[in-house]
């Protein structure tokens, strides 16, 4: 035979189990969706020389070097201009690191301790517009001039 306080501490007990049972449920969930532990994603963009405008998608975050921070993996178009220069136009792959990987992100962002950094960086050269003297340009035209005119001839 049970006496009574051997049956309230039985129900203590249980109590107190399901209580940190609770308690580890709602730990996990709220570390799931906590936010607190993520991928920070950076492009860094330099240029030869420095101080180039840059567009990156069309869009103008600034003047080399610059860093963007970017979400997603995948080809980002990037412009690049600076006075005396040809503008410089490229595609930059971002590629996927390991860890954001489907199923490996899942516990990259979630419970993996402090901030994990993916650092890509582009360097863009550009190069000087060459000055074309009036000589060149009197040149071009006599001789595209010229083309123009022995093939009206030869056609007749």
């Amino acid at each position: 035979m049970t006496t009574k306080s051997e049956t309230t501490k039985d129900r203590a007990s249980l109590t107190i189990r399901r209580i940190a049972a609770s308690l580890v449920i709602v730990a996990t969930v709220v570390s799931c969706f906590s936010g607190c532990n993520a991928v920070k994603r950076r492009l860094t963009i330099t240029s030869e020389p420095s101080g180039a405008l840059v567009y990156l998608n069309d869009k103008e975050i600034g003047r080399t070097p610059i860093s963007q921070n970017f979400v997603h993996s995948g080809t980002y178009k990037i412009r690049c201009c600076k006075e005396g220069f040809v503008m410089e136009e490229t595609y930059y792959k971002a590629g996927t690191p390991w860890y954001l990987y489907p199923g490996f992100d899942f516990i990259s962002e979630n419970f993996v301790p402090g901030e994990i950094r993916d650092e890509q960086h582009c360097h863009v050269v550009l190069t000087p517009k060459r000055e074309i003297t009036p000589e060149e340009i009197k040149d071009s035209a006599v001789k595209l001039r010229d083309e123009a005119h022995n093939k009206f001839q030869f056609e007749q």
